[in-house]
């Protein structure tokens, strides 16, 4: 039996572009692909272009990102040069600083729920809040008096000028009731 002989065929030309690339292809493409010439972003169509992100908000990114490595490289190095004491001491003041992290959050976490049983705005719970279980509480009683204060200021001010007039009796004024023309009677008899 005859084996038939298969094309040769290259494969990285279906890979996806973020693929790493073979630095030798063992089979070289027949029709060398020019490269396009870079257009300028001024003059090119913005509506036809594919981009996610300008050319300011990438740079803005590599710059935030090359930061943020610049300064772990210079934590690390930092922390390389320290002593074992030092080091020691470190890690204690970063444990010390989470665990105040932990307080306030969950001081905020009370809060709210204060706020919440009594129907007044959760957002003002980091206002009130404190690691001290009796300053906290102080100023939780202060806010719901100022609260229930401006409450009755704003229901005060809504009221002002408004009382409700006095009802009108069918026929006062004139005299054409009948508890009107008694009184009336009584009166003229009185004064003879």
């Amino acid at each position: 039996m005859k084996q038939q002989q298969l094309l040769p065929m290259n494969l990285q030309m279906f890979a996806h572009p973020t693929d790493p690339v073979d630095p030798a292809p063992q089979n070289p493409p027949a029709d060398p692909v020019e490269p396009k010439e870079p257009t300028d972003p001024k003059t090119s169509d913005p509506a036809g272009s594919d981009k996610k992100y300008s050319d300011t908000d990438v740079d803005k990114i590599i710059n935030e990102k090359f930061a943020k490595w610049q300064s772990d490289q210079e934590e690390k190095e930092r922390i390389s040069k320290l002593s074992a004491a030092e080091k020691e001491q470190d890690r204690i003041a970063k444990l010390e600083k989470l665990e105040q992290d932990v307080a306030k959050r969950d001081a905020v976490d009370k809060s709210r729920k204060l706020l919440s049983d009594e129907k007044l705005p959760e957002t003002f719970a980091k206002f009130i809040a404190d690691t001290k279980e009796d300053v906290s509480q102080e100023k939780f009683n202060e806010f719901k008096g100022l609260m229930q204060a401006f409450k009755d200021s704003i229901v005060s001010e809504i009221m002002k000028d408004r009382t409700p007039a006095k009802p009108k009796v069918a026929g006062e004024g004139n005299g054409s009731d009948w508890r009107s023309k008694a009184q009336q009677a009584y009166e003229k008899s009185k004064g003879e």
